[in-house]
């Protein structure tokens, strides 16, 4: 199956292959080069992978503090708009 690549260095991969490998909007690939290939391998990114870990440490003091019986963090959603906020662009 051949991909092309656009002007944006993007490729668009066939859609046999994605439903083959069960890919969906938002899944991440690893981009390796091996030998003379490209290689793309589906991977699972975890929370340590995307925050430093000087930021999860952070949201784990504030979520080990109490607020009137509560987590500080409502939920996982505002937890991630902490993280996000401290990570430097």
């Amino acid at each position: 199956m051949l991909a092309r690549v656009s002007s944006k260095n993007q490729i668009t991969i066939p859609k046999p292959i994605v439903e083959t490998l069960g890919l969906s909007k938002g899944d991440i690939l690893d981009v390796i080069i091996k030998e003379d290939r490209l290689v793309m391998i589906p991977r699972e990114v975890s929370i340590e992978d995307k925050y430093p870990q000087e930021d999860l440490d952070a949201a784990e003091k504030v979520l080990s503090q109490e607020r009137e019986g509560d987590l500080a963090f409502e939920n996982a959603d505002e937890m991630l708009t902490f993280l996000q906020k401290r990570v430097k662009p």
